[in-house]
């Protein structure tokens, strides 16, 4: 607490200087010179931070906002790119029912593990997501996307101690609204279309619909070969990789009977379907080249490059010596089913009551070439099948009185089931069948319960009319147990931990913010922060696997919000330290039956995040129609604690694994990673954008508009050595559309990452060389002096997509 006292005390004199002289020009300026045109009021962007609504001005949270005309006009389609826009913020991928994994300033999940809640929540519409594949969905027809960084336990729940992305869906207007967009991109080969039809029904009830399909035949270049599939039983995958086809549909209804009450209900239906590995997956380092194995199979492809780039090399299986499904080549088929009811009423003109209904229904079924192989198969694949339900309830009451004294009283209740079924079917060319007659190396499942409840309230209190002190709390309370099932024989046979492994949780996470405005156009704030996730089970292994802990925040941060030269310039900068306990991430392990590389959840002892944020935008009245927005995060986010991690696999004494001696063998099991970054947390981030809208008549203009991101390097993957980081690297994007009849038709060209810049967020390491061979375990040690004869273990990453090229056309009536 004592380098927390001083980050804030130097962090709030600095802040206090500059806000000031924010609010010193702020009160010069507030009589526009007559030179001037009239003042746009640009900054009254109305979010829901608190769970009311409040101008971003005055709300004592560092938050970022895309519009969505910014979000429609980018073409910005997937949550990937739309952080993009959010320096803070990284997302990396993974393979099967794990889907994107968000850091925020550093804070984020690493595991490669379906049953992890994400540490950066997303809220759609009302309804709190944890699970990854939910952030897979599509983004179109929205409203505003908000990026709230830092723990937010007060109102967003106990799923969210590094921030929340909170997206908001349009709603009906008041009159008829048809939007129809087709989109072709060029590098991907990408068809997209969408349709959007709105329209009030009765003076107070009104619909939406909106729906999307999209078509690619994938971006990458799979140029893996199988020379000789009867051998080794692999079979050439498609050139472009992956396929895919989306489709998303949307109902809303609205219905305002009364000025007291408003009812909004959300429908969501999406279906992802792609051939091959979604998760376009490569090998990055090869430590001893592409060398055979020592039985001679050459698993990585002649042509190898071990880069992270367009060109990827891997296998599908040959239908005639594989034990699994789909012919054996590698698929993905997503379907999501989600939605809210909100019921809004007035009790009187100072009291509101709102009740948030949500439901979340994901079925995922995949299946990849669990070892990556380029040339032969992978001696198995890793198959799986993932359900998960959640059905949430959310009740609220929220004063608004005209003396210093208001309130903000909830509770939360959530009631959720994880399913997932493992099966790792052998490819019979490389693992003979007599040893697994049943066709698979293992199958197993687990079934995950939970039920949570939480209580949360807030009161705000005016000690003048300029300065607010808010102080409240939330008490959650979570209960989870996993039944196991091994289904590798003729019968079920459970293998539970005793009572299912079931545990509680319970936790109280407080939160004080103080506030002064001493004018519209200047803010000044504090907080105090605490937050919360609960523990949970590994279920990446067809076996009982034992619970990690909770996830524990504690900080601040403080923070300046003004307007400045008329109005025209709006400019927020807010610093920021937090110190976590048990932050729960990924580690790999061998397992000590099936002898295959697996991801564990583990929880590191201690963490420590501090850095500053920056954003500004201009509009100057004298160039009607120019924005200019630029961004930056400063962030050091590193493990204070974090010793007997577990060794990569193939890491010797010498490379540091020299901890934790295992008495039966001998060998270290052990390294120290105090000190270390945390995954996917750039020292730097910084993005800039310059827009222009120039008439061209009366009714047409041309819209241009330039953009540019840049990141410093980053750890991608749990380990020391450069193998694991993904080097810094500048984006740089491109639009120019026209736009005619007052917006009622656009044509455009669009181009993001012009020059084609390949990253990653996610990494692991595995023997690939030897085709992570379970007959071949002994082949890779670690904790010895040597790596044996397998040598160090090669890196995978998955790849983000590279550059796009967009051609639209847009036509609303």
């Amino acid at each position: 607490m004592q380098r927390l006292t001083s980050f804030v005390l130097l962090a709030g004199t600095a802040l206090g200087m500059l806000g000031f002289a924010g609010a010193a020009s702020a009160q010069s300026q507030s009589e526009p010179q007559a030179q001037d045109r009239p003042v746009r009021d640009q900054s009254e962007i109305i979010v829901t931070a608190r769970k009311r609504e409040e101008s971003i001005l005055k709300v004592p949270v560092v938050e970022a906002v895309v519009s969505g005309e910014t979000i429609a006009q980018a073409q910005i389609t997937s949550l990937e790119s739309l952080v993009t826009r959010v320096p803070g913020v990284n997302i990396g991928s993974a393979v099967l029912s794990i889907g994107p994994q968000i850091s925020l300033r550093g804070v984020g999940t690493s595991s490669l593990d379906a049953g992890i809640d994400q540490s950066v929540s997303l809220n759609v519409d009302g309804l709190s997501l944890t699970q990854g594949l939910a952030y897979a969905a599509g983004v179109f027809d929205l409203a505003q996307a908000e990026v709230l960084k830092g723990p937010q336990a007060l109102f967003f729940g106990k799923n969210s101690p590094a921030g929340v992305v909170s997206l908001r869906s349009n709603d009906p207007g008041n009159e008829v609204e048809v939007i129809a967009r087709l989109g072709y991109e060029a590098e991907a080969q990408e068809k997209r279309g969408e349709l959007i039809l709105s329209t009030p029904v009765t003076d107070t009830f009104g619909v939406r619909f909106a729906g999307m399909a999209d078509f690619q035949d994938g971006f990458f270049r799979n140029r893996a070969q199988n020379l000789t599939p009867a051998a080794v039983g692999s079979a050439r995958p498609s050139f472009k990789y992956p396929e895919s086809r989306s489709f998303i549909v949307r109902g809303t209804a609205v219905w305002e009977p009364s000025a007291t009450f408003k009812a909004r209900l959300k429908v969501n239906y999406t279906v992802d379907d792609v051939k091959g590995d979604a998760s376009h997956g490569q090998v990055t380092t090869c430590p001893e080249g592409i060398a055979p194995s020592s039985t001679g199979i050459l698993y990585l492809n002649p042509r190898e490059d071990c880069k992270l780039d367009r060109d990827i090399y891997v296998v599908y299986f040959n239908p005639a010596t594989f034990t699994g499904r789909n012919f054996g080549v590698p698929f993905i088929r997503r379907k999501q089913k989600f939605g809210t009811l909100e019921l809004n009423y007035n009790a009187s003109d100072t009291i509101g009551l709102t009740s948030v209904t949500g439901y979340y229904r994901v079925d995922s079924d995949s299946m990849i070439n669990a070892v990556q192989t380029g040339f032969a198969g992978s001696p198995f694949a890793a198959d799986n099948a993932f359900y998960r339900n959640d059905f949430t309830q959310e009740l609220r009451l929220d004063t608004e009185f005209d003396g210093p004294l208001n309130l903000t009283l909830g509770a939360f209740y959530q009631d959720g089931e994880i399913y997932n079924q493992i099966r790792l079917p052998v490819n019979r060319a490389i693992l003979p069948l007599p040893l697994f007659p049943n066709g698979y190396l293992a199958n197993g499942s687990h079934h995950i319960d939970i039920e949570a409840y939480s209580g949360f309230g807030q009161l705000r209190y005016k000690i003048v009319p300029t300065l607010e002190l808010a102080v409240g709390a939330r008490y959650a309370h979570e209960t989870r147990s996993d039944q196991v099932f091994n289904l590798g024989g003729a019968t079920p046979v459970d293998i539970s931990l005793p009572n299912r492994g079931k545990f509680s949780t319970a936790n109280v996470s407080p939160e004080a913010t103080l506030t002064w405005t001493p004018t519209d156009d200047f803010t000044l704030f504090g907080a105090v922060k605490q937050g919360y996730k609960s523990g949970s089970f590994t279920i990446t292994t067809p076996s009982a696997a034992p619970a990690f802990g909770d996830e524990k925040v504690r900080g601040g941060e403080v923070g300046v919000k003004t307007r400045l030269a008329n109005r025209q310039l709006n400019l927020n900068l807010a610093g920021y330290y937090y110190e976590y306990k048990g932050l729960q991430v990924g580690v790999s392990t061998i397992d000590p039956v099936l002898g295959i590389t697996q991801v564990q959840t583990v929880n590191a002892a201690s963490a420590r995040v501090y850095g500053i944020d920056f954003d500004l935008t201009y509009r100057p009245n004298r160039i009607e129609g120019l924005m200019v927005s630029a961004a930056a995060n400063w962030n050091k986010a590193k493990f204070d604690d974090f010793r007997d991690a577990q060794c990569t696999r193939g890491q010797t004494i010498a490379q540091g694994c020299n901890s934790n001696r295992d008495p039966r063998t001998g060998l270290f099991t052990g390294q120290d990673l105090t000190g270390i970054p945390l995954i996917r947390a750039p020292e730097w981030q910084l993005s800039g954008n310059i827009d222009y809208d120039l008439p061209v008549s009366s009714t047409d203009k041309v819209r241009l508009g330039v953009g540019a991101q840049y990141s410093s390097r980053y750890l991608t993957a749990l380990g020391r050595g450069d193998r694991f980081y993904q080097d810094a690297y500048a984006m740089f994007d491109a639009n120019v559309a026209y736009v005619g009849n007052d917006g009622k038709w656009e044509v455009s060209l669009l181009g993001r990452n012009l020059g084609n810049k390949i990253t990653t967020g996610s990494c692991t390491a595995s023997n690939i060389q030897e085709g992570q061979n379970p007959l071949r375990s002994s082949t890779q040690v670690s904790g010895a002096a040597t790596s044996g004869s397998a040598g160090l273990p090669e890196v995978t990453c998955v790849a983000r997509r590279g550059r796009e090229i967009w051609a639209r056309f847009s036509v609303s009536l």
